[in-house]
């Protein structure tokens, strides 16, 4: 009976102990890399856009690069925030679609973003902790966890297009005729983000886990990829701002891709304002997790 009782205990011990160690690993480094797509007016599939998750619409010729460094703290055994700071590019060009139309219009755009963004994960699959001596296999499906998240990110963008070989900035140029008198001012470079995502993650040992990620973010702006809504008055374009604004505001051949006289102001479809721009993120990510002192500080 005595041993029985002993055997007990020392399983609750052992349970508890193993059920509890997620608070000695609360703090991690991540470090995110991988592909960016852009979901906008610009580029795209053969048909018309699709602005919810619309893998339809992915154009894999402007796929562009994605990095990232952030900090993660665990909440909860369930529940972590991650914040920190990604730099990628976006991509988008009318030559590269499947659509005829967009063809026609002849716009393209990359800008560098620059992002500061907050998340909070949900772990649906529980991220446990690997055993402290590693007689376990490597192989074991307990080391995989999964989550969802979702929270805000603060964008800054800068659209150019290239003209002659050189890249002009466009939010200056006012390709839609932007701080022209009776007009709207030139648009913001500064976006809110809302991301939504699922990440998968994998263990590695105590220290170290890999892990896949993908994130759809909807943006407040639709300038992006400096494509909102009409045409303007292409002489008063390049009279405010000079030729080459004019130039790349209205860009559009016929089906054969011959250069064609400016559209007259006010002719619609260089953009489409009913949506907002996004941009999907697919990166691989690599976890270190940081000791803590005794104040329960990250020890580097």
């Amino acid at each position: 009976m005595v041993r029985f009782v002993t055997l007990i205990t020392f399983l609750l011990f052992t349970y508890s102990t193993f059920s509890q160690r997620w608070r000695d690993e609360r703090h991690s480094l991540v470090l995110d890399a991988g592909i960016s797509h852009f979901m906008g007016d610009l580029g795209g599939g053969a048909k018309d856009a699709a602005h919810f998750f619309g893998i339809r619409d992915l154009d894999f010729a402007s796929t562009r690069p994605v990095v990232s460094l952030k900090y993660r703290y665990r909440f909860l055994e369930m529940v972590s925030a991650k914040a920190g700071l990604t730099w990628a590019v976006l991509a988008a060009d009318d030559a590269l679609s499947g659509s005829d139309g967009r063809k026609m219009r002849n716009l393209s755009f990359t800008s560098n973003v620059i992002q500061f963004s907050a998340h909070g994960e949900y772990y649906f699959i529980r991220e446990k902790s690997n055993p402290r001596y590693s007689f376990s296999s490597l192989h074991s499906i307990r080391n995989f966890s999964a989550y969802a998240f979702t929270g805000f990110s603060i964008n800054y963008f800068n659209p150019k297009a290239k003209l002659d070989g050189t890249k002009y900035a466009l939010q200056p140029l006012g390709t839609e005729g932007q701080g022209l008198p009776g007009n709207p001012a030139k648009y913001s470079k500064i976006a809110i983000g809302w991301p939504l995502g699922l990440g998968v993650k994998y263990s590695l040992n105590r220290k170290f886990a890999v892990g896949l990620e993908i994130s759809n973010t909807y943006t407040t702006s639709d300038y992006i990829d400096d494509a909102h809504d009409k045409y303007f008055d292409n002489n008063a374009i390049s009279a405010a701002y000079g030729e080459v604004a004019g130039i790349l505001a209205d860009r559009h051949t016929d089906i054969d891709g011959n250069d064609l006289p400016p559209y007259e102001s006010g002719t619609p479809r260089r953009g489409n304002p009913k949506y907002k721009d996004a941009f999907l993120f697919t990166v691989v990510t690599i976890t270190y997790k940081l000791k803590r002192d005794n104040t329960g500080l990250p020890k580097f």
